[in-house]
């Protein structure tokens, strides 16, 4: 690619990311990575050679790569341009860089290298490695396996090191999430709006059964869209939503993606249960007696958000994954109601 080309179209075209113009021009990015260049790379000279476009969130956020060079060779990184004001988000990172989730950890996150407050532009390293998706799509049963061991041992060991940061992710403040969803299908006047009803309603009996607030350091996304296997690290990107919540949330979150997975792009939602169940295996939290109960109740939720999804899309086979989503929600609640029965049982 030559110098000052590139394979996004002019930046007009986002209003609300007043500052992407800026953050796409190769000027502007050379300045930006002269102090990356110097001390990363040990070199006095950089120059942007080009960028690519890997996630455009309209109104949001775009992601995309950069390619420099320098006296000592070529290089990549990923840039990331917010429409807010977003220094927080490389501060969470560095704090979680620096409690061991680094470079020479097997469980890691890509390191932050910067941020241009003018810009909103976050710098970071960029990873090399196998998509998890790619794995558990694509993998034979032994590579499934370890990839859904990784997933676990990572979240357990970040939820360890990781300080808590940002908002917290009531259980209160989920279920004002799910009404609103809950809303939206039932305004779709979809004929299964009664199901999602009956769901919520569930969610909110079942809420009251929930007991502390055990909360730790929080994803808020964490799924096989964000790992990626780079020789024997585990990575995970996307630091977006990271927040402080209850550690079975990011574990649902994770469960309930390889399910969409398996029910979207193989042929049934079962296909990637193995998976599931040594990822669950491998987060050792799930040995606690009431983790199964506080999983079904962040599962069901997710479910129902799931389902709304679908719905906004219309499709007729997005409606039938709709109604597999509240299905499946209801029975994830039903398994958590026996793991509640079985701990009261226990304690009499």
């Amino acid at each position: 690619m030559a110098a000052g080309e590139y394979s996004q179209p002019r930046a007009e075209w986002d209003p609300d990311l007043p500052t992407l113009r800026g953050a796409l021009d190769p000027a502007e990015l050379t300045n930006c990575l002269y102090p990356i260049a110097a001390s990363l790379w040990r070199s006095r000279r950089v120059k942007v050679i080009g960028t690519r476009l890997i996630n455009w969130r309209k109104g949001s956020r775009y992601t995309f790569e950069i390619t420099a060079t320098t006296e000592t060779g070529w290089h990549n990184l990923i840039g990331k341009v917010f429409s807010q004001e977003s220094y927080n988000v490389f501060d969470a990172m560095k704090k979680i860089w620096q409690v061991g989730l680094d470079r020479d950890s097997e469980f890691a996150i890509p390191e932050p290298l910067a941020y241009v407050p003018s810009l909103r532009l976050l710098i970071q390293e960029k990873v090399s490695g196998k998509p998890a998706k790619e794995v558990f799509l694509a993998g034979s049963p032994a590579e499934r396996a370890e990839a859904a061991e990784r997933c676990g041992h990572w979240l357990m060991w970040f939820q360890i090191l990781a300080p808590q940061q940002g908002k917290v992710m009531t259980v209160r403040k989920l279920l004002r999430r799910s009404e609103s969803r809950l809303r939206q299908i039932v305004d779709a006047k979809v004929p299964f709006a009664s199901r999602a009803e009956e769901l919520f309603q569930r969610l909110l009996v079942f809420s009251s059964m929930l007991e502390g607030n055990n909360w730790c350091a929080g994803h808020g996304d964490y799924s096989h869209y964000q790992v990626l296997f780079s020789g024997k690290r585990t990575v995970t990107f996307n630091w977006d939503g990271y927040d402080t919540a209850d550690p079975c949330r990011d574990a649902a979150r994770f469960v309930v993606s390889l399910e969409r997975l398996a029910l979207k792009e193989l042929s049934s939602i079962h296909d990637l249960d193995e998976a599931v169940q040594i990822f669950l295996k491998s987060y050792w939290i799930s040995k606690h007696p009431r983790f199964a109960t506080r999983l079904g109740f962040y599962r069901a939720a997710l479910y129902l958000r799931a389902a709304r999804r679908d719905v906004i899309s219309r499709s007729s086979r997005s409606l039938e994954r709709a109604q597999i989503m509240l299905d499946t929600g209801m029975r994830a609640l039903d398994e958590a109601n026996g793991g509640v029965k079985k701990c009261r049982n226990e304690t009499i």
